[in-house]
């Protein structure tokens, strides 16, 4: 079955792509809706393409350039999950290429082919959290490029090109997603460990990395957020309390098929692969690569399965090694058998069971524009999105600056702006808001418990 894939030729990756849809079409007949993550993806669109700031208006942590990216999709596409998920495959297909190239100009292994690709796209599918469009999954795309040329500089290429372009590409993954910073010193010490990198070109490489965050935060000094971007993006993101829709044995009973490839892959290729000096450098780069795919998750306050697409390269990586060390035909039928299918059966099955419970439950569209006060985004399945609260710690620290001008001022003008004719308070803010605003506590009137409509005059 992989001998297909096990040839050095380019169009396979268009295989990969057709066989890559069909899979995500038959999950999409066993798993019905959305996670809370892929709708919050979806209404930051939505909200900031109605003029609203990120950050100044926006209670959330999400990075600049991926909420620039859901902006721009809801403005040509407008709301709907499959423009995410057809983003999200391109962008998939785009990584596996990539993947495939840096390993084969490397010739990290004996034999040239497009398995790699086909192994990271079957990773890939495998769990239907790691198709969507998420920071994660964005900003791994950087760091596959800058895996790139790092490699390229291990292999002796010695330019500044290299670490100039290696810095602004985990500069970017970083402003799409924070935790993703860890990979500027899983690199810096790839680069020193594996090379004769001069003071000079280290520096440079550093200077790289600050320019998205110097353009980013250029961007935010203009438009006067600045340091709501800073205490927003790059300091409340690392201090507020994990959130997480499932628990630790939720995601080990999901992901235990990768634990258990993982670990089968990495004994054959311990004790089975001869390899080069410069194969040795590489498999230790991609166990850097590896370290650093976990600090991620433990640095993220998001503690779901989208952390984990920072190890799928160094899964399929070994995964690789494995299928090509096989000697006996016998294995070489059964085991890309048992375990590709096997894999994509078992974390179906698994998944499905445990989010069937856990996916946001669609609500009918109201016809009255409503606010929500609080992170509660369910409401929003069949309505216009009509609130910044998108992250229950930030928007508990907004309001509770309302004592203070700016922020009072800035969320009265915020308010106005929305207009909503129906606010449901979730966080028992409303009181304090009436008695800051009495233009507000004049225009809404309790209909029900932590309810309020306009009054219509």
């Amino acid at each position: 079955m992989l001998r297909f894939f096990r040839i050095n030729d380019p169009y396979r990756l268009v295989i990969i792509f057709v066989l890559m849809v069909i899979v995500r079409l038959v999950q999409g007949y066993f798993i019905e809706g959305q996670s809370y993550y892929e709708l919050k993806w979806l209404l930051l669109g939505e909200w900031l393409n109605q003029g609203f700031k990120m950050y100044d208006e926006t209670y959330d942590y999400t990075g600049p350039i991926a909420v620039f990216i859901y902006k721009y999709l809801f403005w040509i596409f407008g709301r709907t999950s499959f423009i995410h998920y057809g983003f999200s495959s391109i962008v998939i297909i785009f990584q596996a290429g990539i993947f495939n190239q840096l390993l084969l100009k490397n010739k990290a292994y004996d034999e040239n082919g497009y398995l790699p690709a086909f192994l990271y796209m079957i990773l890939m599918v495998s769990v239907p959290d790691f198709m969507a469009l998420s920071p994660q999954l964005l900003s791994l795309t950087f760091i596959l490029l800058a895996l790139r040329n790092v490699l390229r500089r291990i292999d002796n290429q010695v330019t500044d090109e290299l670490f100039l372009n290696s810095g602004i590409y985990i500069g970017i993954a970083t402003m799409i997603y924070l935790p993703s910073m860890v990979f500027f010193l899983v690199f810096l010490f790839a680069l020193i460990l594996f090379s004769t990198a001069v003071t000079r070109r280290l520096l440079l490489y550093l200077f790289s990395f600050l320019l998205a965050f110097s353009l980013c935060g250029l961007y935010f000094y203009w438009s006067g957020g600045f340091w709501n971007f800073v205490d927003s993006y790059l300091v409340q993101n690392l201090l507020m309390n994990t959130e997480s829709v499932l628990s630790a044995t939720d995601i080990f009973v999901i992901c235990v098929g990768f634990f258990l490839i993982f670990i089968l892959s990495v004994f054959k290729t311990w004790s089975s692969a001869r390899l080069t000096n410069f194969q040795q450098k590489i498999q230790q780069v991609i166990w850097l690569m590896f370290l650093g795919g976990i600090a991620t998750f433990f640095l993220s306050n998001e503690k779901s399965l989208h952390e984990l697409v920072f190890v799928i390269p160094v899964i399929a990586y070994f995964w690789t090694h494995y299928f090509i060390l096989l000697k006996r035909r016998i294995f070489k039928f059964l085991m890309p058998l048992l375990l590709v299918f096997g894999l994509l059966t078992f974390s179906i099955y698994s998944y499905s069971n445990i989010y069937n419970e856990l996916k946001v439950v669609h609500n009918e569209t109201q016809e009255s524009p409503t606010m929500i006060l609080g992170a509660n985004l369910s409401y929003y399945t069949g309505s216009k999105v009509l609130t910044p609260c998108f992250n229950t710690h930030l928007t508990n620290k907004a309001l509770k600056g309302l004592d203070y001008y700016n922020s009072a001022s800035n969320f009265y003008q915020l308010f106005l702006r929305a207009n909503p004719e129906i606010i449901i308070d979730e966080i028992g803010i409303m009181p304090k808001i009436t008695r800051r605003f009495p233009k507000i506590e004049e225009t809404y009137k309790v209909v029900g418990q932590d309810m309020y409509r306009k009054i219509n005059n």
